[in-house]
């Protein structure tokens, strides 16, 4: 306590706080603690606000992280634990959520059976691939596991037209990499090497568990086969070229250029009919169908087969889960298992999501946040709005179309309206079964949706979940109740917590309308250029300026932010603060200087900011963030764009020559 006030007290001198009367700040909820007074904020915000946390921090040996964001899920799941627990114990009536939710749990904790079994619920599978002897048998064999949710060669969603949203199109991606990512195929740096050896182990070990005798020569195979398949992939930066990713090609002659693949046949197999489809990478199809006819089924077959064990071995006995187990502890640095209890929430949040949310809704959300937060939303878009009129680089006809798009957003906040049902029969003692009709039960969901309007009351996440996102197909922001809690949102904090909390969570959202992709769509969700070209010109000067920026930030000693790969959530972080800022000026507590915990309101908004990104990570799982998500860091998300945010400098007297001091001719600002 002595240590905590005496920072303080070095604080409130040295960056010139004035002489209001302090109210107190004994609720954690609204008191900042820990701050480390030896890093100035202008040096490092996230560490000063955040380094007593960080260095006391314990990440769990069955954990990649610990904080907040998406390792606040880590806590999450324990209530949700609890309520499963509760339903597994008891009998409720048949097909109601109550059953099926507390049913699955309980197969899955059955371990006893499950070991008993060991791959015998793949046997089925591994004979009709051993079966295959024509490309058509093979295509065949792939069409009926995509229906049951493994997609080796092919990556298939349903969701609209980039040109026509009032309708549901088919997409085919690029697929058939166990790798994360195709870079990881072409890197030979130590951590990737070291990644690309774990990986052929792991299949190795997968094959030997099912009695094959040369299992080295065959993992070998599949590896070289998958790099084969990699080297057709476009990168993660290609993909965000929304335009460029968009090929929407007639099946008929998709049929005829690509007659290996079968596109008439394979649609027929899967159930589903479209006279044209959205090929996303074009050159990866163009590849698979070249490599079905120049490698032969034989190895085909092998690739086939390591494809079911992959899939699989989650569901499997224990030395499948163990073997891969195995892999992903080199490739995150997660030391040991998560307990059974943990996986199997998970795997029901995955599976049965919205019934296991509904129960948790009922249980643990209050309606007065739902409420609070849609005020938010709507305070936002106001704020939002005013810095749209005062943009200096826009013209006032583009301004018009981006106040229109701002302003059809569709806002869901806590849950869904409408809450989807499962009509599925789950089996107590069945795992596997179960695991399997819930995938077919979720293709049939999704494929359903075809050629029909898309249903703008569905979430594309479950409720429970800590997360937020923008979609811009539906031109819609979404806030899970899972994320309206501490330290995003909290009835009893004040408002400059939740402007700095969640309320940065809602401007990032809405700038996610307005970022590199997102600004591609219109209002009504087609990719349709709303733009003036000198406007857009500029825009793109300015996104630029974000790469540029962002790449310059080191993670690890040889790690840089990947800008390109981030700009889109860059921009909306930078918009986001920027955004949140502006709409708690417009509360009471906003245009007062009264303090609470010996800081003024604007302080106390930044400080909450920084701790709603108070994350620390493993730093395997750190390099991986780097080449796969499409977010920076943790203190990047910090520091990044509130070195562009002038009210930032003023609220903690940011002054030339502190680290992330930039000039105003420096400052980046786009929203």
């Amino acid at each position: 306590m002595k240590s905590a006030y005496f920072y303080l007290i070095v604080l409130l001198f040295v960056f010139g706080c004035d002489n209001q009367p302090d109210q107190p700040a004994e609720d954690p909820r609204i008191a900042f603690t820990g701050i480390t007074g030896s890093i100035k904020p202008g040096d490092n915000f996230f560490m000063h606000v955040n380094k007593t946390w960080y260095d006391t921090a314990k990440i769990a040996d069955d954990q990649v992280g610990v904080g907040s964001y998406s390792f606040l899920n880590i806590p999450q799941r324990k209530l949700l634990e609890r309520i499963l627990e509760e339903l597994a114990d008891s009998e409720h009536p048949v097909g109601s959520n109550e059953q099926k939710v507390g049913d699955y749990y309980a197969s899955g904790m059955n371990t006893r059976r499950i070991n008993s079994l060991g791959f015998e619920p793949i046997q089925p599978l591994l004979d009709q691939v051993d079966a295959i002897t024509t490309v058509n048998n093979l295509m065949l064999f792939v069409a009926k596991e995509l229906k049951s949710g493994h997609e080796s060669i092919l990556d298939m969603g349903v969701s609209p037209d980039n040109e026509n949203s009032d309708v549901n199109m088919l997409h085919f991606a690029q697929s058939g990499l166990g790798l994360p990512d195709r870079d990881y195929y072409f890197k030979t740096d130590e951590s990737t090497l070291g990644i690309q050896k774990a990986y052929q182990t792991y299949l190795v070990t997968l094959f030997e568990l099912i009695g094959t005798s040369d299992s080295e020569a065959m993992a070998g195979r599949v590896y070289e086969m998958e790099k084969g398949l990699a080297e057709a992939h476009k990168t993660r930066i290609e993909r965000r070229n929304v335009k460029a990713n968009y090929n929407k090609l007639a099946v008929a002659d998709l049929n005829t250029t690509q007659a290996n693949i079968g596109w008439v046949d394979l649609l027929q197999n899967l159930e589903v009919e479209a006279d044209s489809i959205d090929i996303r990478q074009p050159a990866y199809y163009v590849l698979l169908n070249q490599m079905l006819s120049e490698v032969s089924i034989d190895h085909w077959k092998t690739y086939l087969k390591a494809s079911v064990l992959t899939t699989y071995a989650s569901v499997l006995s224990e030395p499948f889960e163990s073997a891969e187990f195995e892999y992903r502890k080199v490739l995150y640095g997660q030391s040991n298992k998560q307990t059974r209890a943990q996986v199997m929430v998970q795997q029901v949040n995955r599976q049965l999501g919205y019934a296991l949310g509904k129960l948790y809704v009922d249980r643990y959300f209050k309606e007065a946040a739902k409420k609070r937060v849609a005020d938010l939303v709507d305070n936002l878009q106001k704020a939002f709005e005013n810095r749209i009129n005062d943009l200096d680089w826009m013209s006032d006809n583009t301004k018009t179309k981006a106040k229109e798009k701002l302003y059809a957003i569709t806002k869901k906040v806590g849950y869904p309206d409408v809450w989807r049902e499962y009509d599925v029969v789950i089996d107590r003692q069945d795992y596997f079964q179960n695991v399997v009709t819930l995938r077919q039960n979720n293709y049939q969901y999704e494929t359903a949706k075809l050629t029909r309007a898309p249903d703008k009351t569905e979430w594309r996440t479950t409720p429970p979940t800590v997360t937020a996102y923008y979609n811009p197909a539906l031109n819609e922001i979404v806030f899970p109740a899972g994320i309206l809690q501490f330290p995003y949102f909290d009835l009893a904090a004040d408002d400059a917590v939740n402007y700095g909390g969640i309320g940065m969570v809602i401007g990032h959202e809405l700038t996610h309308a307005f970022d590199d992709q997102g600004a591609q769509f219109d209002k009504d969700g087609n990719v349709k250029n709303w733009w003036t070209d000198e406007d857009y010109e500029k825009f793109k000067a300015k996104t630029q300026q974000v790469i540029d920026r962002y790449s310059t930030y080191t993670v690890l000693d040889d790690v840089n932010v990947k800008g390109a790969l981030t700009v889109g959530e860059n921009t909306a972080d930078n918009g986001g603060i920027a955004i949140a800022y502006d709409a708690f000026k417009l509360t009471e507590q906003g245009q007062s200087n009264e303090k609470i915990g010996g800081y003024t309101p604007d302080q106390r908004f930044f400080m909450s900011i920084a701790r709603i990104w108070r994350v620390k990570v493993r730093d395997e799982f750190l390099r991986n963030y780097i080449n796969t998500n499409s977010h920076s860091p943790a203190m990047w998300r910090v520091n990044g764009p509130l070195m562009n945010f002038t009210p930032f400098y003023e609220a903690f007297n940011v002054q030339p020559g502190d680290q992330n001091y930039k000039s105003e001719e420096e400052r980046i600002k786009i929203w």
